[in-house]
């Protein structure tokens, strides 16, 4: 056989033994396992040994290699069907370089192999080195997104301060504040559940939640949540007001000889609320029941734009008599950072809610009627009966009494949440269910609207690496509710209290540094409660452990695509060699000049095109197979959210544009030489 014949048979040998089937089972069952290894423990080819230190399998990391190979391989497989094609295409063809080149193609169709080979691996391990660099990009960004939820955190912070309402919206920088209250709920198993009130209307960045994650837009999934926009509760404070004053006169008709018949001056507290429904209980101190008036102040934010929503009184209940109060609060008014005072509007027909109640060892029962008015002159005025005990059922202590009055306000909605898969499967409900959830020492009843694969800021997305493991066993999933709706529904519940546990603050563009060296520049604020998503990012983004298998696999592309040119370099000068006197006898018999360089030029060409199409289609389905398994954060564990395979179209073109250039231009600079047809002719003559 010619030489040529016989390195034919030789490559083509191990592909019809099936070579390259056998490689391609071993990668699969390779892949299986990396797939298997990540989905059961999610650390991918990282494992425990026998002795339970951190290990590694060999053949999990070489899963990959072991895909790029065998698909590379199965390229031989494609060359003999592209040159029957490429043989018909030659005898319907008119041209006659095309039809040559058909034809010396179909008769050796493998001749070119190792080049094409090389130049798929250089074409998909640049794909793949290219989806594995931006998806791990990618996924650094969604992990702080994940971690943060808004441009900058803030964990505790200011709360119960009606003198501190408002700061962090005041912030230079800030856009938007939000409040939220964050608190964990047991579930059956041992499994524990995050649950997240946010107030979705001051979010102004919403929630920093992939789409992929729920389904749909996050706008939608909040807006879901939102109670019905009703008026605010209260009498609203001017704006500028930086302090309450008003006159208190508790007076007792019945006993008018005694200056605090019951033995104990009652303790005023003021109830305020500000713009996100948000409580405050401020104790401004006793006042006794002695008919004199007494003028009383606390202190508030301007910022806050707060509204008094109640009055409380506690006392105790007199002993054998019992007593009528008359109370009296008049002349509301703020007063501004100049010092002047403005009074409190109260709006006509305002009613307030009053009612008295008696506690006595943890055990609340209702007193008499109250009878309450208001006016401009006088906005609250309360009339009541105390009741009394007997020294006889003193033994356990005298009764407290507890005097509110408290603004009316809309009646609360149903509570409306958001589920994750994890806390459907816990609790076992299904969307459109009702549970209980106990919040603040209270019961409250949700209905599960909307649902997510999982919740930014909770889960084992977010626990540090010593906790991470014991969170993902024990995670029951995440809930999400608006916070106003939650505090409308604990309106009718004096003794729940909701506070801001955090604020979720968004901030103008490039400002987010300033904000975050403001808030922990604030006295009594730990740098660590300040939580900046942009930092977060950028130590994600300099883990060693992405940017190494990054480098690498560039590293091998290049070297790919250089072998590729070299290899078409040398084939296209052997087939010119091994073919002059062909295209001598071609030339003698009056062919054009260019018809053996548009021969080289065709062949050659075919073998690029087959290449760098099969090169695409293989990285592009080994990026899209390999690369969630392979990227891991720094703990090696699976990233949460999960990744997703990014292929950027730009940077693929260039990268195919750059393999095929070299090869393009050395078989186009080789087949522009011009041989002499005499001295070819003669030197085969001589043969």
């Amino acid at each position: 056989l010619p030489a040529a014949q016989r390195r034919q048979d030789r490559l083509e040998g191990p592909v019809r033994a099936g070579a390259d089937i056998g490689l391609l089972l071993i990668a699969a069952v390779a892949y299986w396992q990396l797939d298997r290894q990540t989905g059961s423990s999610g650390s991918g080819a990282l494992s425990g040994d026998r002795e339970g230190d951190l290990g590694v399998d060999p053949l999990l990391v070489a899963a990959p290699a072991l895909l790029l190979l065998a698909g590379t391989v199965l390229t031989l497989r494609l060359l003999p069907p592209a040159a029957r094609l490429a043989e018909r295409r030659a005898a319907g063809g008119r041209g006659l370089s095309t039809a040559l080149a058909g034809w010396q193609f179909s008769r050796r169709p493998l001749r070119g192999a190792g080049p094409v080979l090389l130049l798929v691996l250089a074409a998909a391990m640049g794909m793949l080195a290219i989806g594995q660099s931006a998806s791990w990009n990618r996924s650094q960004d969604d992990q702080a997104d994940f971690r943060t939820g808004t441009s900058v955190r803030m964990v505790g912070g200011v709360n119960g301060d009606p003198a501190k309402a408002g700061v962090y919206a005041q912030l230079p920088g800030v856009r938007e504040a939000a409040p939220a209250f964050r608190t964990k709920v047991d579930l059956s198993g041992d499994r524990t559940a995050d649950v997240v009130a946010l107030d979705t209307a001051h979010a102004d960045e919403r929630m920093l939640m992939r789409d992929d994650l729920a389904g749909e837009p996050v706008d939608r999934l909040l807006s879901a949540l939102e109670p019905p926009k009703t008026a605010r509760t209260g009498l609203l404070l001017p704006k500028g007001s930086r302090e309450i004053r008003f006159d208190l006169r508790i007076a007792v008709p019945s006993a008018p000889h005694r200056a605090s018949p019951s033995g104990m001056a009652p303790l005023v507290t003021v109830e305020l609320e500000d713009r996100y429904g948000l409580p405050y209980q401020v104790l401004v101190g006793p006042v006794p029941a002695d008919g004199r008036v007494h003028p009383l102040s606390l202190a508030v934010a301007a910022a806050g734009e707060l509204a008094v929503t109640g009055f409380e009184l506690d006392s105790r209940q007199p002993v054998e008599h019992a007593e009528t109060h008359l109370v009296t609060l008049n002349r509301l008014r703020t007063v501004t950072a100049d010092g002047t005072e403005q009074p409190v509007p109260v709006p006509a027909g305002f009613d307030w809610q009053s009612a008295l109640t008696t506690s006595l060892l943890n055990e609340t029962q209702p007193g008499a009627p109250v009878h309450a008015t208001s006016s401009d002159r006088d906005p609250l005025t309360l009339r009541y009966d105390t009741g009394a005990v007997s020294v006889e059922d003193t033994g356990y202590g005298v009764p407290t009494l507890n005097l509110r009055a408290a603004a009316p306000h809309a009646e609360a909605q149903p509570l409306r949440g958001l589920a994750t898969d994890a806390y459907l499967k816990a609790t076992g409900a299904k969307p459109g269910q009702d549970v209980d959830v106990t919040l603040a020492g209270e019961t409250v009843r949700v209905k599960i609207v909307r649902t997510a694969r999982q919740l930014p800021t909770t889960g084992p997305g977010v626990a540090t690496a010593a906790a991470a493991e014991t969170s993902r066993l024990r995670d029951g999933g995440a809930l999400l509710l608006d916070l106003r709706a939650l505090g409308q529904v604990f309106a009718d519940r004096p003794n729940a209290v909701l506070t801001a546990t955090e604020w979720w603050l968004s901030t103008d563009p490039g400002q987010t540094g300033k904000v975050a060296a403001a808030l922990r520049a604030q006295p009594d604020t730990d740098p660590a409660q300040v939580l900046v998503r942009d930092e977060v990012a950028r130590d994600l983004l300099g883990d060693p452990l992405g940017a190494g298998p990054q480098s690498a696999l560039l590293a091998v592309a290049v070297v790919a695509a250089a072998l590729a040119a070299v290899g078409f370099a040398v084939s296209a000068v052997g087939s010119q060699r091994e073919r002059s006197a062909e295209f001598a006898v071609l030339r003698a018999l009056g062919a054009p000049r260019r018809a053996p360089a548009r021969m080289i030029a065709a062949e050659q060409g075919v073998l690029i095109a087959i290449a760098l199409l099969v090169g695409f289609a293989l990285g592009a389905v080994l990026t899209r197979a390999v690369v969630p398994l392979i990227v891991l954060t720094g703990q090696a564990a699976q990233p949460v959210p999960p990744v997703l395979v990014q292929l950027p179209a730009g940077q693929v073109a260039a990268l195919l544009a750059g393999v095929a250039a070299l090869p393009l231009l050395i078989v186009a600079a080789i087949a522009l030489r011009r041989a002499d047809p005499v001295t070819s002719l003669r030197h085969q003559g001589d043969n």
